[in-house]
């Protein structure tokens, strides 16, 4: 008899059922265990960490649907907690819904939630719960698991209201202790990475290409890199970030914006509008929200040969993952080339992909363009936009959006998904300031990710590129090289 066994009439829909699982093995609840991570949301009182065996404001219990819990967690959507099993754990099992608590400065009645339950980077559950609703039963498989992450997903309805609630949540095991052991054990290593004292080296004597340490805003140790003909800043104390690019002195077209130093490695605690260089991993569903040791963390620096840089991020414990970029620049040469490599650190085979993002300031830009030579009207698009401060004209032999995008219009947005034969976008400024990237790699699979894709809004403009996604067994990487020109 399956030790989850209940009727089957009463099973709501996206519960996963767990049969011929063994009855051996203890209980341990959840909320006794810590964490690897878990990222802070927004409530009507301030940010916070999801709260164990209370509700959201800390002044009673966790109640869905009129059925009270003594133990559990509790949050807002945004909700995010991951727990780095190193499979010692046989399952999950808990009752999910929206915690009834009233605040003060609440209005409305109604609300939803969508829970998701990841492990290994997969998605084994989802479903959309109602304010009010009876609590729902979560059963899940972990055997052979490395990583279980719980998701409070934003809903429709009812923002204020969308208190995300885990009541009784357990994990049965056959070993406790080794159970708690390999959570104390990733919590740490998760801890000391994110608090990694990176020591960069002075820059190297090089022949034809000039480089400078300098200090960039508030970071000690960045590096300017010139030959001549471009120049370029690369800050690896910010996610191993390109903050600057410029070909002949003209202006840098790339947004130059940092989040604060305190909460610049906290997940939930920062929005995600740093400039410059960078990318995220695909598939993007399976890697969100991003890990921000991967975006605002410490990279090691080298200097493998004159003119290549190579930055490096520490290990990912919530993506298991590590991020590498490679610079090269030759000598007098107007181009910059740019290599995303992601490496699977994780201890099983699995998807990955690069998805190349390169953020501009969105008020000097006037129009961008996709060349498409002879093959622009065979180009697929997909459009989606709020107001008109961006106009797209499909030309003979290109496809051009102008752009007037004005300060005080936060609810205006333009994105544009272009499956295009030819990878290249050039943007374009005020006072003949101009950035082209010709991706190569890109993914042409027609049911993929499209291989351009951009995005407009008042805080800032974003060039991007999705490139194939493959499976990946340990250790190994897959990349996506981009060349930066005016």
């Amino acid at each position: 008899m399956s030790v989850f066994s209940f009727e089957r009439s009463r099973i709501p829909a996206g519960v996963l059922l767990l049969s011929g699982l063994a009855c051996a093995g203890a209980e341990v609840g959840l909320e006794t265990l810590p964490w690897t991570d878990a990222a802070w949301s927004w409530t009507q009182d301030g940010h916070k960490l999801p709260q164990i065996n209370t509700n959201l404001s800390g002044n009673g219990p966790i109640s869905i649907g009129g059925v009270k819990f003594r133990k559990g967690l509790c949050g807002h959507t945004g909700f995010s907690v991951v727990y780095n099993l190193d499979r010692t754990a046989d399952s999950f099992s808990a009752m999910i819904g929206i915690d009834e608590e009233r605040h003060p400065e609440d209005c409305g009645s109604s609300a939803d939630v969508r829970f998701v339950v990841m492990a290994d980077r997969k998605e084994v559950f989802r479903q959309t719960v109602r304010l009010g609703e009876r609590p729902v039963p979560v059963r899940i498989d972990l055997r052979g698991r490395s990583q279980l992450e719980l998701r409070g997903e934003f809903g429709k309805s009812g923002f204020p209201l969308q208190r995300v609630a885990w009541g009784d949540p357990v994990i049965r095991t056959e070993n406790p202790e080794k159970l708690r052991a390999a959570l104390k054990r990733n919590r740490k290593i998760h801890e000391q990475n994110l608090r990694t004292d990176v020591m960069y080296p002075p820059a190297p004597e090089w022949k034809k290409i000039r480089i400078q340490k300098i200090v960039w805003k508030e970071f000690q140790n960045a590096y300017r890199i010139e030959n001549g003909a471009l120049s370029a800043v690369l800050v690896p104390e910010l996610g191993g970030r390109i903050m600057e690019f410029s070909v002949n002195g003209n202006r840098s077209l790339l947004k130059s914006s940092v989040p604060p130093a305190d909460r610049r490695t906290v997940r939930g605690r920062v929005p995600d509008s740093a400039g410059g260089h960078f990318m995220r991993v695909q598939p993007s569903k399976s890697f969100h929200p991003n890990d921000p040791l991967l975006l605002h963390g410490k990279f090691r620096i080298e200097f493998p040969a004159e003119g290549e840089i190579r930055m490096v991020s520490s290990e990912s414990a919530l993506f298991q993952v590590v991020y590498e970029y490679r610079i090269r620049i030759a000598p007098e040469s107007n181009v910059l080339e740019v290599e995303n490599s992601l490496i699977n650190t994780a201890p099983y085979e699995r998807l990955l992909g690069v998805w190349s993002i390169t953020r501009l300031d969105s008020f000097p830009l006037k129009r961008v363009l996709l060349p498409e030579g002879k093959r622009s009207s065979s180009a697929e698009l997909h459009v989606a936009k709020h107001g008109s401060a961006v106009g797209l004209i499909r030309a003979k032999n290109e496809i051009e959006l102008r752009v007037d995008i004005q300060e005080e219009t936060p609810e205006d947005f333009f994105e544009l998904r272009a499956w295009c034969k030819n990878t290249v976008i050039q943007a374009e400024a005020e006072k003949d300031s101009r950035l082209r990237i010709v991706y190569e790699g890109s993914n042409h699979a027609p049911d993929g990710n499209a291989p351009l894709h951009l995005f407009f809004c008042e805080r800032f403009t974003e060039l991007e590129s999705h490139g194939p996604i493959r499976w990946l067994k340990p250790g190994e990487r897959i990349s996506l090289t981009e060349r930066w020109s005016r």
